[in-house]
């Protein structure tokens, strides 16, 4: 379960912005929160904002701390990061990126950030609160510089494996260390759908659609979005299981379809998937990882989860996500829209709700939501957003 995420410097992100599913004290939709004792966490959260103003910078920005903690450990000595510094400033190309997450795995919080030039990683920390309170894993200053309390043996000879451009957290769990472990599992679990995704584009694989029962529910989530798809089946031939076509079809499902004939009997047709519509494809990709995520209780992250769907479609995906009955593991989801339809407090709290701005001197990306704002509950929280009353839409000027 995430619990916050923040980036400094990195892409149109100058200064520190935070994007939190800690629930605020609103009291509307209590379906749509992961419930503890004593806190109460968001089950989804939304991001809108005009065309260029980092809404999906901040996706993209997670999706390189997932990408660099589950693959650093492999990087060549002296290879660049590859990180992408705030450039509209002459000092920020020279200062660090900066990222952390707070979350909780295995009913214990953690909370895990690092900082990254051109050549190196900064600093980074680990720390975790098995008994409520905060205790130290592993904190590393000055690129060399480490602080171990526990398994301070153990520890040491994992740092001197560490070079300059690796996380010490990817080495470390790389060599099995136990306490470090958990967490990068947290961030493999993660499944992020972004133009530099490392996200399967279906979360489908050939070998889970020939299992007829996990091909039945998948059929019976397209049956639900209306497409006219009453079924899957799948060709055994070696040669399509392997091809895949430019827009990352797959050639070797076939849709059935039925249809009722002149004299009102339903006959059955198919249609291969590479065949149908940008938008059932579009669907079809999603479900794969939505039913993933649904079933094992973490965090999708998708930018631009509608392109292609209708606002119904995209209604639904959210409500699978906010809801008790189908949503029983605590699954997240958090994504970019920009479906106006869903900015209802009938269908998301105002905590859910958040929203980009680029500066107009700076040109940097600021992150707020809605809950900022003094929006009363029966609030027209889609005419207000268009009228430009929360910020984070378009400029339009004259033109000639």
């Amino acid at each position: 379960m995430l619990i916050q995420f923040s980036v400094e410097n990195f892409l149109s992100i100058k200064d520190k912005i935070v994007l939190s599913m800690l629930a605020s004290k609103d009291t509307e939709h209590p379906d749509h929160l992961i419930s503890e004792t004593s806190r109460h966490y968001l089950k989804s959260a939304v991001l809108y904002g005009a065309n260029a103003s980092g809404k999906s910078n901040v996706l993209n920005a997670f999706w390189f701390m997932v990408n660099y903690v589950l693959t650093s450990h492999n990087q060549q000595l002296h290879k660049p990061i590859g990180r992408t510094p705030f450039k509209f400033d002459s000092q920020t190309p020279a200062q660090p990126s900066s990222f952390e997450v707070i979350f909780k795995t295995g009913g214990i919080r953690y909370a895990y950030g690092f900082s990254v030039t051109d050549k190196e990683v900064a600093e980074e920390y680990l720390y975790y609160y098995p008994n409520g309170r905060q205790a130290l894993i592993f904190e590393r200053k000055n690129t060399r510089d480490y602080r171990f309390t526990v398994d301070v043996d153990e520890q040491t000879i994992l740092k001197e494996r560490t070079s300059a451009n690796k996380l010490y957290l990817s080495v470390a769990s790389n060599w099995s260390y136990a306490k470090v472990v958990p967490v990068l599992e947290w961030f493999a679990y993660c499944q992020i759908m972004t133009k530099n995704s490392v996200a399967d584009a279906y979360g489908l694989s050939a070998e889970q659609l020939k299992d007829d029962d996990y091909r039945s529910v998948i059929a019976s989530m397209l049956r639900v979005a209306d497409f006219g798809i009453q079924s899957l089946l799948i060709q055994e031939t070696d040669s399509l299981l392997s091809l895949r076509k430019e827009k990352d079809l797959y050639p070797n499902i076939d849709a059935v379809h039925l249809v009722k004939n002149k004299n009102g009997q339903l006959i059955p047709y198919t249609l291969n998937m590479t065949e149908e519509s940008d938008g059932t494809n579009s669907y079809f990709r999603l479900i794969g990882i939505v039913k993933k995520a649904l079933d094992q209780g973490t965090l999708l992250v998708a930018d631009e989860i509608d392109a292609h769907l209708h606002p119904l479609l995209t209604k639904h995906l959210v409500s699978l996500f906010n809801s008790r009955e189908f949503n029983p593991n605590g699954a997240q989801l958090i994504f970019t829209s920009h479906n106006t339809n869903l900015l209802d407090l009938d269908i998301l709290r105002r905590d859910q709700i958040w929203f980009t701005e680029k500066n107009e001197d700076t040109a940097a990306t600021d992150l707020f939501s809605l809950y900022d704002f003094s929006v009363r509950k029966d609030a027209k929280v889609e005419k207000g957003y268009l009228i430009g009353r929360y910020g984070a839409i378009p400029f339009i000027g004259g033109g000639r």
